[in-house]
């Protein structure tokens, strides 16, 4: 696999500003790629103008153009790169896919940036979301945590810049910056009577990717962050730990995960569902269904489990908990997730720029759609106090992990 032939299978919803995640999956994105510009396109950026306007549909937009290059008052100003990049992210955003982006190539470069994973910002993952900007999860131990924010905050400005016309992406761009410099969010809260501002100083984020142990009644408790590229080895790690200790039940915390790597959840899946066990289906429009099963040794698969959820979970994370709830028939104990089941495909275009594209949806093993909709919890119960990212065990006010507790004492 050569550096310009670089298949990615990432679930990120979600920007993550290095801390921030745009929410969006990034399935076979393909560095290689070049879609080359319709011959009209390329004499503009060549500067040069199109002898006729061409017949059809695209007839409005020459005759629009060709108006603006007569007319504008201020047209020897005109860049039509400018105009291009313009006219290029108005015909995506009229798609009406928070998770399609046209990017440029400063864009580009940050976006590349991110999955190479160096990343500071203030460490959350955020996402377009009923026309706003919102917190999908806060990373444990981040300035995003520090700060308390939490999932479905909405961030209302970015210091002076409102966010209402802002892609995710965009939002995440202006989040992000040098390590030790401060960005000001406007936040709003449901239970807050008035917005507030909240003062980040950014540094490099550094995601983990899970921790267990033992509980009493020898039960295991396995929370995992981020379905992230080291998530595959420290599992493998902690899973014969885990088996070793011979546990008579066993808790997924996938709360305030805002998802990672497509082949992570794949791999994990392997752990907990039989050979054969579909983990995933993604519907590409007329009638084409992939399906992914698990291919692992299904080690801990007898073990008696439960999955905590909430409005953090997220993209992969609802992937690995919707597989579990349909093919094992495993409960699912807390409040509805976020609903993040879309894939996203990045294609480099011309001059550095790429597209990011939805390209199919997420399915459960059942056929339930994920995108939009969230998975839905078969013990409803929400935490009265803030937990944070739940990166500390507090039984005496973690009342989702209660329960989960007694489901498997009555298992």
């Amino acid at each position: 696999m050569t550096k310009f032939k670089k298949i990615l299978s990432i679930i990120l919803a979600v920007v993550i500003i290095a801390g921030v995640w745009s929410m969006g999956f990034f399935e076979g994105a393909n560095w290689g790629w070049q879609i080359h510009l319709p011959s009209p396109f390329e004499k503009i950026l060549n500067r040069e103008k199109p002898t006729e306007i061409p017949p059809g549909d695209m007839a409005i937009f020459w005759e629009t153009w060709k108006v603006i290059l007569q007319k504008y008052v201020n047209r020897q100003d005109l860049e039509t790169s400018n105009m291009i990049e313009g006219a290029t992210k108005g015909l995506v955003e009229s798609l009406g896919d928070p998770y399609s982006e046209f990017l440029n190539a400063k864009e580009n470069e940050i976006l590349s940036q991110e999955l190479s994973g160096e990343f500071f910002g203030v460490g959350m993952e955020i996402s377009r979301k009923n026309n706003a900007i919102v917190v999908v999860s806060p990373l444990p131990g981040t300035p995003a945590e520090k700060a308390d924010l939490q999932p479905n905050d909405v961030i209302l400005k970015i210091d002076d810049k409102e966010t209402s016309d802002l892609s995710s992406q965009e939002a995440a761009n202006l989040i992000r910056g040098p390590k030790g410099t401060t960005v000001t969010l406007t936040i709003y809260r449901p239970s807050w009577n008035e917005a507030k501002e909240v003062k980040l100083v950014r540094d490099k984020i550094v995601i983990p990717s899970l921790k267990w142990q033992m509980l009493d009644n020898n039960i295991v408790y396995l929370r995992i962050y981020s379905f992230n590229q080291p998530l595959t080895f420290d599992f493998y790690q902690a899973a014969f730990q885990i088996i070793n200790a011979k546990p008579g039940g066993l808790i997924i915390d996938l709360r305030n995960n805002p998802g990672g790597y497509l082949d992570s959840v794949i791999n994990l899946g392997g752990w907990f569902l039989p050979k054969g066990a579909i983990v995933l289906k993604e519907d590409f429009g007329n009638s084409e269904v992939k399906i992914y099963r698990a291919n692992g040794n299904g080690l801990l698969k007898d073990i008696p489990t439960v999955v905590l959820i909430n409005e953090g979970t997220a993209s992969a994370s609802e992937i690995l908990a919707g597989a579990l709830k349909d093919e094992r028939g495993i409960k699912l104990i807390g409040v509805k997730t976020f609903g993040k089941g879309s894939v996203q495909e990045l294609v480099s275009l011309e001059n550095n720029n790429s597209l990011k594209i939805t390209i199919a949806k997420w399915l459960t093993p059942k056929g339930t759609i994920i995108q939009d909709n969230g998975l839905i919890p078969d013990v409803e119960i929400k935490n009265e106090e803030d937990l944070g990212s739940y990166t500390q065990i507090n039984l005496e006010k973690d009342k989702q992990l209660q329960t989960a507790i007694t489901e498997l004492q009555n298992y």
